[in-house]
């Protein structure tokens, strides 16, 4: 569970760096950030991270994606 939370800050910091070089993308809504950010097969490529670093982050990521997915109840 700690690298899940390790990986969803790291996460969030690759979205937050994506914001500070594209300044357009501060107009579009968090939610969709997040959808852009996540894949099936993963999530971003992280800056100055180790492979195994990235593996982890994209373990995280596909996990979140499968239950952002998932049907509303």
């Amino acid at each position: 569970m700690r690298q899940h939370v390790d990986n969803l800050g790291m996460l969030g910091g690759e979205i937050i760096r994506d914001l500070n070089y594209t300044p357009a993308l501060r107009k579009v809504a968090a939610q969709r950030l997040l959808r852009d950010a996540l894949h099936a097969d993963g999530g971003p490529l992280i800056h100055n991270g180790a492979e195994e670093e990235q593996r982890s982050l994209d373990s995280t990521c596909r996990k979140l994606h499968r239950f952002l997915s998932q049907p509303q109840r």
